[in-house]
């Protein structure tokens, strides 16, 4: 994989700047792997977890007759978290766990995912 990890590092720390949100946890994870190319406050179990489910995902909807999986899922788990796990592809996913009683779901939603998007499509040139 060809990308440039200080861009991804920067767009890490951007995303923390919009969120605002010091529980905020993320990770870009190497799909082939299941490892962590980096972020914060990272569980390195959950990468790996993470790439299976998006697999899982993938295969299911495919099984299913469903249009396949767009550029993100978000998951609503317990005490008011939110996971949302991007697609930057078939070699990258991302991770971003946020405490919705912090960090603006809106902004999540409509800032945040739309820059990750972008950001990583600009650190592969």
């Amino acid at each position: 994989m060809k990308i440039n990890v200080p861009a991804l590092e920067a767009l890490t720390a951007e995303m923390k700047s919009l969120l605002k949100d010091e529980s905020l946890a993320t990770s870009m994870i190497d799909r082939s792997t299941g490892l962590s190319l980096g972020g914060i406050n990272e569980n390195f179990a959950a990468c790996a977890l993470f790439t299976e489910l998006t697999a899982t995902l993938e295969s299911t909807l495919a099984g299913s007759n469903f249009p396949a999986l767009g550029r993100y899922y978000l998951l609503d788990i317990v005490d008011s978290k939110v996971i949302v796990v991007i697609v930057h592809g078939s070699d990258l996913v991302q991770g971003i766990l946020v405490d919705t009683r912090k960090a603006n779901l809106g902004i999540l939603v409509s800032v945040v995912v739309p820059k990750m998007l972008k950001g990583v499509q600009d650190a592969r040139r």
